[in-house]
């Protein structure tokens, strides 16, 4: 069976979220350009789990109508394991485009047991103490420690992407109530001044980031959940 939430129409669900569960989301991808804050493409996250084992994807791209404007596609992918209640990425995969050509394609492997990391065949990183996370498996780590630890007010995660496994700490900022699409959510609200990077929570919706908002060099993009089904 699946449960459904659609934002648009005011359905939510209280559901809790103590076992890895998998499902699926979409969301709305916007932009604060000149002409103000715009709707320009979409994105689509997936979490697959077998056990205790999982794989997280994501696809975001810019609609037909923008794509002489700017025409840009994401996709991921991130692999893991969930052992002793903790979240342990062992690979990630990014391919960007811009315009018609490659803008990044990086593989990473992550040997925790082995205490280092590689990008492709070349480069070698050594892991450092703590929680390794990725640029995609950082939304669901968060969502689960947030879960498990409500009263905790800093999460810090070894994030792994194209430069490096650098760590990185995640604060709660507070609960705040956010408006989308004319509904308003309580939401815990996260932010990573380094990776220019703010999240907010529903607990109500299974702790999915409800918005996600990330500022690259001068223009700020963001996401807002349109769509959730929990997969059984």
């Amino acid at each position: 069976m699946k449960k459904k939430f659609i934002l648009c129409l005011g359905l939510i669900f209280s559901i809790s979220t103590h076992a890895l569960s998998s499902y699926e989301a979409s969301y709305d991808l916007y932009a604060n350009l000149a002409l103000g804050s715009l709707k320009i493409g979409k994105a689509d996250f997936k979490l697959e789990t077998d056990n205790d084992s999982y794989v997280y994807t994501s696809k975001a791209s810019v609609s037909p109508l923008w794509q002489t404007l700017y025409n840009y596609s994401r996709s991921e992918t991130s692999s893991g394991l969930v052992v002793n209640k903790q979240l342990i990425t062992n690979y990630y995969r990014l391919l960007e485009h811009k315009g018609d050509s490659i803008h990044k394609d990086v593989e990473i492997n992550i040997f925790v047991d082995q205490n280092f990391s590689m990008v492709g065949d070349a480069k070698h990183w050594k892991n450092g103490p703590g929680k390794i996370a990725d640029e995609l498996s950082i939304y669901l780590a968060l969502s689960r420690d947030i879960n498990l630890q409500p009263a905790k007010e800093i999460f810090t995660y070894q994030v792994a992407d194209s430069k490096g496994i650098k760590p990185q700490n995640f604060q709660i900022i507070g609960k705040e109530i956010i408006e989308i699409n004319g509904k308003k959510l309580q939401t815990i609200k996260i932010s990573c001044p380094e990776l220019r990077l703010t999240l907010h929570f529903s607990e109500k919706i299974d702790y999915l980031p409800a918005l996600i908002s990330k500022t690259n060099g001068d223009n700020r993009f963001y996401l807002t959940l349109t769509e959730y089904n929990k997969l059984d």
